[in-house]
């Protein structure tokens, strides 16, 4: 059992970074979305934030420049502040949504700082201990805010599937084995004494508390899952702001955008409607004129 767990701990980090590296991978080479082209673009120059630079004068001449500053910006309001949930989300869970938010913030946080404490054997992280405590207050919280809104609210609970409730509650149990554990005497040094046994291959199950051992393998399996689930979330929104969001160049001949659109125009339509051609591609069915002699 200690060297099953042992693996665990070993190995959690880096499924998570080839998993997330396999996604990134799998998406980059799936078809081409859409784009939205809603304006103005934070990337945008500030000379013409309201607009695109297609409404200029002879922009095709001109060199395509973006303010980088804005694309910076913009996700890091996303990611640490949800501005978008608070903005659009009909249902009042964004100050739910932010604690639970933070709350894995902050758990990856003081596990990072008890590695970084145990390499360079100089941080004293008694003097952050609040860090896991505010964690786990917050994950509570924000699980439980967001259990209780998806059971009562009606609209919001024929969205909920059971793989969301699943999620929440895992995230749940994660923060109260992590209160358990901190709430102990000498708890962080137990910390440190377990990333040396598993760093050293050493793990011993009888020589530590069953709470530690128990919080550090769910964070452990939450690594593994994070790239298979919907917690892969974070990551694909990069996809989304710069590819589909955000993504205004012009199209260039025989650039390899033109090859995949080309490709994906011949893909064929597999589905029926009033208004589509069904075997037929999609260049087919966009050029079809005809639709009142289908």
């Amino acid at each position: 059992m200690a060297t099953l767990l042992n693996l665990i701990a070993l190995l959690s980090p880096f499924v998570l970074v080839i998993g997330i590296g396999m996604k990134f991978f799998k998406i980059s080479r799936m078809p081409l979305n859409i784009r939205w082209e809603i304006y103005p673009l934070p990337s945008a120059k500030r000379e013409r934030c309201q607009g695109s630079y297609m409404e200029e004068v002879d922009w095709i001449k001109k060199k395509h420049e973006k303010g980088l500053f804005g694309e910076f910006i913009e996700p890091f309001k996303e990611i640490f502040f949800l501005h978008r949930v608070k903005k659009f989300n009909l249902y009042g869970i964004w100050t739910w949504s932010i604690a639970l938010h933070w709350g894995v913030w902050l758990l990856f946080l003081w596990n990072i700082l008890i590695l970084i404490a145990f390499v360079s054997n100089s941080m004293n992280l008694s003097k952050i201990i609040f860090l896991p405590y505010l964690s786990c207050f917050l994950g509570i919280v924000g699980t439980v805010g967001l259990i209780l809104k998806r059971i009562n609210n009606k609209e919001l609970k024929l969205y909920t599937s059971g793989i969301e409730y699943f999620n929440l509650i895992f995230l749940f149990v994660i923060f109260i084995s992590g209160l358990l554990m901190i709430y102990r005497e000498n708890s962080t040094l137990e910390a440190l004494l377990y990333v040396e046994s598993v760093l050293s291959f050493n793990l011993s199950i009888s020589e530590f508390h069953p709470f530690t051992l128990i919080h550090f393998l769910l964070f452990e399996i939450f690594l593994i899952y994070i790239p298979f689930s919907k917690f892969f979330h974070g990551p694909v929104k990069f996809f989304t702001f710069h590819k589909i969001l955000w993504d205004d160049y012009y199209q260039k001949k025989d650039s390899p955008e033109e090859k995949k659109i080309l490709q994906q125009l011949n893909y064929k339509v597999n589905w029926a409607g009033p208004h589509i051609l069904p075997e037929q591609t999609w260049l087919e069915n966009a050029r079809n004129t005809n639709l009142h002699e289908k």
